[in-house]
C-alpha cells in the first residue's frame, strides 16, 4: 500500500522520487523514476529535517509542517509523517511545487495509515 501511494507522486510531472525515511536516515520505502541515490537522500533528509525542527523549537515557531529546499535543478520537499518517519519528494525544474505540496497534504493521512 505504501509503495502504491508513493507511486502516485511519480504521476506528477517533474517528480523523480518519493521516499519514506526513518528518523535514523534509513529508507523504509521508495518510488523512483530516474537516477536518485535514495540512501544518500535518506541520510541527508533526516539530518536536514532534524535541523529545521530544532530551529523551529528554538525560535518558538511550533512544529515543522513542511520544508521546501529550492535548488538550481529542482526542489526537494520534506515533511514529517510521524515521530519516526518523514517523506522526501525530489523533483526537477518542470515540476509544479504547489501541486506537489497540495498532493502531499491531501495524501498525508493515507501515507501514515500505510506505515
Amino acid at each position: 500500500m505504501l509503495k502504491q501511494v508513493l507511486g502516485e507522486f511519480l504521476k506528477i510531472e517533474g517528480v523523480n522520487a518519493a521516499v519514506v525515511v526513518g528518523r535514523d536516515g534509513f529508507v523504509i520505502e521508495s518510488a523512483v523514476s530516474g537516477k536518485v541515490d535514495i540512501d544518500a537522500l535518506g541520510a541527508m533528509a533526516s539530518t536536514g529535517m532534524g535541523t529545521a525542527e530544532a530551529m523551529g523549537k528554538e525560535l518558538q515557531k511550533g512544529e515543522l509542517q513542511q520544508m521546501l529546499v529550492e535548488l538550481e535543478k529542482g526542489p526537494i520537499i520534506l515533511s514529517p509523517l510521524s515521530a519516526d518517519e518523514l517523506i522526501a519528494i525530489v523533483a526537477d525544474t518542470t515540476a509544479n511545487t504547489g501541486r506537489i505540496r497540495y498532493d502531499l497534504k491531501k495524501n498525508k493521512e493515507r501515507l501514515i495509515a500505510a506505515l
